[in-house]
């Protein structure tokens, strides 16, 4: 099984959520990343978008990614996020028993929210903790430590960022 090289500034890979690639299972690639930075490169099999779910209020986000538990807990205490949870936990686990069957050894999830900060990240985080029998995981997230007001960023509209 071959990846892709990455550079050093591609994605914040998570050491906590990275199974040993010393076996021969196959690798799901599990990244979170903001909407308004543009699509995640590879393209995913799977690209799952949040910016619908509810963000978490200013004082949960301030000070606070989706790496922190606060905010997760935050996030997962709501009905919302926990069937949408469920739902892309099902449409994951299907699409990896058809690449099983199919004899793939790697699969490749996108996660968007709008920055890539604050739901993604806990929901990619989420699901790196989720054991998927018979894969490996491996958890990054793009655009989590990137600074909100980088001038490089493109702005849309003043409802976007407000936004996250």
């Amino acid at each position: 099984m071959t990846t892709p090289p990455l550079e050093d500034d591609d994605l914040y890979v998570n050491a906590n959520h990275t199974s040993s690639l010393e076996n021969d299972l196959p690798t799901v690639f599990i990244s979170s990343y903001g909407h308004r930075l543009g699509p995640l490169l590879p393209t995913p099999q799977i690209a799952i978008d949040l910016r619908n779910l509810p963000n978490p209020p200013k004082n949960v986000r301030t000070g606070h990614t989706g790496l922190s538990k606060t905010l997760r807990d935050y996030l997962f205490s709501m009905d919302e996020v926990q069937r949408r949870f469920e739902e892309i936990m099902t449409r994951i686990s299907s699409r990896l028993q058809e690449a099983s069957d199919n004899g793939e050894d790697e699969i490749r999830v996108g996660v968007c929210c709008e920055i890539g900060k604050h739901r993604s990240v806990a929901v990619v985080e989420e699901l790196g903790r989720t054991r998927f029998p018979g894969w490996n995981v491996v958890v990054a997230h793009r655009d989590v430590h990137l600074k909100r007001n980088h001038k490089d960023r493109p702005r849309r509209t003043r409802d976007y960022n407000e936004r996250d």
